[in-house]
């Protein structure tokens, strides 16, 4: 089978980045693959509607832009951290349900303050893994930039950052989120699906896949920019 690849997130309030993430992710090579996106927008008080309109209307591709607000209080504006990770699982099940929707092959679930580099998806794809990260640096603002988007076990069961990793190769990971290329037998098949379980969405997705008797990579030649303040 081809490979078709949906490339989405849940959005809200980044009128600030949106046009750079946008720009990167048409820049994606992509010739031996056909691609679309899904964006589930969420709770904005900014431009971000009517930026990824503007980008659906001047698209040959399919752009799905989904909205799902929410019935709680939300604060305008965008302040780092301020999630509930029980409505950040809630929107990215509905990513997941739109990508089983479709006949895409793969889900690129790319937030949407990340960069990816032109060649990243094409890497990812040829790793053939069911769940595969690129690295993204997570450390900016703690002042850290030894801080990626993998972490593992450690003897006591918390999740702890992997620091020592190689530069070179595919390697096994605990958990990982950001920037992954997921295949759609972990999701139509196993029903690995998001929770806020084991706190931060991303872990949920990553655990639940491991009970299921998966393994979650990271490509270490792959690496994205994080772009964690508004600008």
């Amino acid at each position: 089978m081809t490979n078709k690849v949906m490339i989405g997130c849940p959005v809200r309030n980044r009128a600030w980045v949106l046009p750079a993430y946008l720009k990167h992710l048409q820049e994606l090579q992509c010739d031996e693959y056909s691609v679309e996106y899904c964006f589930i927008i969420n709770d904005c008080t900014d431009e971000t509607p009517q930026i990824l309109h503007d980008f659906a209307a001047k698209q040959s591709r399919v752009v799905k832009l989904i909205t799902a607000d929410s019935t709680r209080a939300i604060k305008p504006g965008f302040v780092r951290g301020s999630y509930n990770f029980s409505h950040l699982a809630w929107l990215r099940n509905i990513l997941l349900k739109e990508f089983l929707k479709s006949d895409c092959t793969h889900l690129f679930s790319v937030d949407s303050d990340i960069l990816v580099r032109s060649n990243a998806l094409l890497t990812l794809l040829e790793d053939n893994c069911d769940i595969i990260s690129a690295l993204v640096c997570n450390g900016h603002q703690l002042g850290d930039t030894n801080l990626y988007n993998i972490l593992q076990k450690s003897a006591d069961g918390s999740l702890v950052h992997i620091k020592d990793f190689p530069r070179d190769r595919v390697f096994a990971v605990g958990c990982t989120g950001a920037a992954y290329l997921i295949h759609r037998r972990v999701v139509a098949d196993l029903g690995v699906h998001y929770s806020a379980q084991w706190g931060a969405e991303d872990i949920g997705f990553c655990e639940i896949a491991r009970q299921k008797g998966l393994k979650t990579y990271c490509d270490g030649r792959v690496e994205c920019i994080h772009l964690m303040d508004e600008i």
